[in-house]
């Protein structure tokens, strides 16, 4: 469970792993002028490579999309998205969590990074889901320096890889 620090927020998830991979359940309350509710479902595999991913703000339609063994995309209707092509993580814009699958995915030792093309999913207008390049890089045991565009944020984590603080933004309660 994290508390967001500069608004009223907070994420409960709920994270099981067994042989057939990761199945992460997250539901983030938010005040962010009038109550927001916002569920999300990651399946993933063994080693982490996102299968499919489901966003379903409260009362609204939501976006479903599953990746294929082959890389590509398809929302919930079936159709294809192009656009998304190769990318392997997917990253929500409201949670710490999903900073979580790249860092188990990739396994980096000490001082190693690494780029990433992710699924971004932006959810203050509107759910939309692109293609954005990221960068994790390792810094110390528990501390991983993930940047996307101008945006760089120190994080630590704790055994398994969950943030514990995301600097300004988060912080896990339990």
């Amino acid at each position: 469970m994290w508390s967001a620090l500069e608004w009223p927020a907070t994420e409960h998830l709920v994270l099981r792993e067994d042989g057939d991979g990761v199945r992460a359940d997250g539901v983030i309350v938010a005040l962010d002028g009038r109550p927001t509710r916002l569920a999300y479902a990651i399946d993933a595999g063994p080693d982490w490579t996102v299968r499919r991913l489901a966003v379903t703000p409260y009362g609204e339609p939501g976006v479903v999309l599953d990746r294929r063994p082959d890389g590509r995309w398809f929302d919930g209707s079936g159709a294809e998205r192009a656009g998304l092509a190769g990318c392997v993580d997917v990253d929500i814009a409201l949670t710490p969590f999903t900073n979580t699958l790249p860092i188990r995915r990739l396994g980096l030792a000490l001082g190693e990074s690494a780029g990433v093309r992710v699924v971004y999913v932006q959810v203050d207008r509107g759910l939309t889901a692109d293609a954005v390049d990221q960068r994790y890089e390792r810094l110390g045991p528990d501390t991983y320096r993930y940047s996307s565009g101008d945006f760089t944020a120190d994080l630590t984590v704790d055994d398994d890889g969950l943030v514990t603080d995301y600097p300004d933004l988060w912080r896990r309660l339990t």
